[in-house]
């Protein structure tokens, strides 16, 4: 196991992941070491069930077989039916975050308990149509709150970033903010370089970046480059 990043601009408050769906399917292992390599913060990780998403994403066991190849934390963004089924075995998988699609629970505050007796971190993703207010009663017990900046599962059909989730972003740190809470805010979908700068200004905690990062001639620069934007938004706050 070898992860040698260079030395990078300091992000202190805002974390990027790398998106491994985005990955050569083939090689899953080998990408997971380049990520550390460029320097990333976390694995981001779709688990689907072709039903809920309309995709198929990685199962337990490959997530089971990755965890020992890097030691940055494996966050997962869990599109399924029945969520609280899978999320034992996610743990032991070696999942240090779960990210419960709020749409696929019909009683959130008790599923976010349940969820967290299994030991992990945990929160809730909500996809571009839903309305915000249902995170209002949940604000407190989660840890992170991803918000997906696309259409869930159709990254490879080509749906592109949406400009709706700056606001969406904008409205779950004045949440965050009134409730006193310690909330990760994360956006996932088509994140570029140029949706940075507004979507940490607007609040973002966290980044997600897939395609912009992996279609880069190199990864490490590319990452360098956005830790850049970072910096120069977060002077601007």
């Amino acid at each position: 196991m070898v992860e040698v990043a260079a030395a990078l601009p300091e992000t202190k408050g805002v974390r990027l992941g790398g998106a491994l769906y985005n990955g050569n399917h083939a090689r899953l292992g080998e990408e997971v070491v380049r990520l550390g390599s460029a320097g990333l913060d976390f694995v981001h990780l779709d688990v689907f069930d072709g039903n809920f998403v309309p995709d198929m994403g990685f199962p337990p066991r490959t997530i089971a077989d990755l965890r020992p190849l890097t030691t940055l934390p494996f966050e997962v963004h869990l599109g399924v039916d029945e969520p609280l089924r899978i999320i034992p075995v996610l743990v032991g998988a070696g999942v240090d975050l779960v990210l419960i699609h709020v749409e696929s629970v019909a009683m959130p505050y008790e599923a976010l308990h349940v969820a967290r007796g299994h030991g992990s971190k945990v929160g809730l993703a909500i996809s571009l149509g839903t309305p915000l207010n249902c995170l209002e009663p949940v604000i407190r017990l989660v840890d992170g709150v991803l918000l997906l900046s696309r259409v869930t599962g159709e990254g490879s059909l080509g749906s592109s970033f949406d400009a709706l989730v700056f606001r969406r972003v904008r409205a779950v740190k004045e949440m965050v903010f009134a409730a006193e809470a310690q909330v990760d805010i994360q956006v996932a979908g088509g994140v570029r370089r140029e949706h940075v700068g507004e979507l940490v200004a607007a609040g973002a905690t966290t980044l997600a970046l897939g395609g912009g990062i992996y279609r880069a001639r190199d990864m490490a620069q590319a990452v360098a480059e956005i830790r850049n934007v970072v910096v120069q938004a977060k002077q601007r706050r």
